[in-house]
């Protein structure tokens, strides 16, 4: 018998696709990745060395450790959502060193061994990972295309009647938790005001908290006006909102994330509580990025403007060779596939002949043929991809 844990029992064989790129990048051969989502790679400006000055604190040499994370770094996140209008209270943020540190807090929180949670599909697969290594099962809501509106290609939404009919299985019934990506990743949906109605009515029903994953949110492409704000400020349901610098400022090396816990007052303080000795355990976010917080924040307006540009650049130049699918937000986009072909044998077929890498659907749980590629690739790459892309017959 293997010393092994049942939650690592996954399947390690890499697959075709994961095979080929492997041997693209050890022979040197050059290729064009159209799935570049790390945005130090992707030649934006505002990687300069100034970022780094604010490292050089005196007060780094010292540890004061706090289990919900330095109070004036606490301060700034909650002075970034004042400016969109929310009125949030350090105490109410947890800082974390990562998004997935935030998943794996408030899974241990809510959830004993077993347990379910709702998340959407199509989404990341880090989902499953860190729900698995939690010991929490992950149950699929779809996604659905509304239909199109004006001439416009369809987008996707949160299916109610996923919410709305009875199903059978008891797991979906009684969920720990209902997780939403707000944007979406890789479909770009935001969470809708009445979306969030019947969201709001499951969760009173089921017991169930939200967990909302807002690490695109200031990336919208258009004016969304039914669109939800941020969860950070949702009083009527037990919500823990996660978003980090790795996207809003777009240094995810900095390794700063975090959650904020909102909801009924009685059921936020038990939480809190419960996450303060959670977060005491591990004490794992690092002096030097807290304390230059509030300076890299002073960086956001031309961080985001700058993200922003690359994403409406690239975007507008993918549509004028492909109908891509609606999006509100987000560092993606969408093609679907038509023809028999698989999205598996068009991605292999892609890199094989024309050197250009993007992920197949299937990567991210789509139902149907689709590619995924990431909008803020460096738009010289972006674009010879993209033209190589068009030579391929579907």
């Amino acid at each position: 018998m293997k010393p092994f844990a049942k939650r690592t029992n996954w399947e390690i064989g890499a697959n075709a696709l994961t095979l080929a790129v492997e041997a693209y990048r050890k022979s040197g051969k050059p290729f064009f990745d159209l799935i570049q989502s790390n945005p130090t790679h992707c030649q934006f400006d505002y990687l300069k060395p100034e970022l780094l000055k604010n490292l050089e604190d005196e007060r780094n040499l010292a540890y004061h450790p706090n289990p919900r994370g330095m109070l004036h770094a606490r301060e700034t996140i909650a002075l970034y959502y004042e400016n969109m209008g929310l009125s949030i209270s350090p105490e109410q943020i947890f800082v974390t060193a990562g998004t997935s540190e935030a998943y794996s807090f408030v899974f241990r929180l809510l959830a004993n061994p077993d347990d379910t949670v709702l998340a959407p599909q199509p989404s990341y697969p880090l989902l499953d990972y860190l729900a698995g290594l939690n010991d929490v099962k992950v149950i699929r809501y779809p996604l659905s295309l509304r239909a199109p509106q004006g001439r416009s290609n369809p987008g996707f939404e949160i299916a109610s009647s996923s919410f709305r009919t009875p199903r059978n299985d008891r797991e979906f019934k009684n969920p720990k938790a209902v997780m939403l990506i707000h944007p979406n990743n890789p479909t770009g949906n935001y969470v809708t005001k009445s979306e969030l109605e019947f969201i709001r009515k499951f969760c009173r029903k089921t017991n169930a908290a939200v967990i909302s994953d807002e690490v695109f949110l200031d990336f919208c492409f258009k004016e969304t006006p039914e669109q939800a704000p941020s969860f950070a400020g949702e009083k009527e349901i037990l919500t823990f909102t996660l978003s980090g610098i790795s996207k809003i400022l777009g240094l995810p090396q900095m390794k700063i994330s975090w959650i904020v816990v909102n909801g009924p007052g009685d059921l936020v303080q038990e939480a809190m509580s419960r996450l303060e000795i959670i977060a005491d355990t591990y004490l794992s976010v690092s002096t030097p990025s807290q304390n230059a917080l509030e300076a890299w924040f002073e960086w956001h307006p031309a961080i985001q403007s700058e993200i922003l540009e690359r994403i409406f650049e690239n975007r507008q130049f993918l549509a004028k060779h492909f109908p891509i699918l609606e999006a509100e937000g987000g560092w993606y986009a969408m093609l679907q596939i038509p023809g028999a072909q698989s999205d598996e044998e068009i991605t292999l077929k892609l890199l094989q002949e024309e050197d250009v890498f993007v992920h197949p659907g299937y990567f991210y749980e789509t139902e149907g043929n689709y590619l995924i590629l990431s909008l803020i690739t460096a738009p010289e790459i972006f674009q010879e991809g993209v033209s190589r892309l068009k030579k391929l017959s579907f």
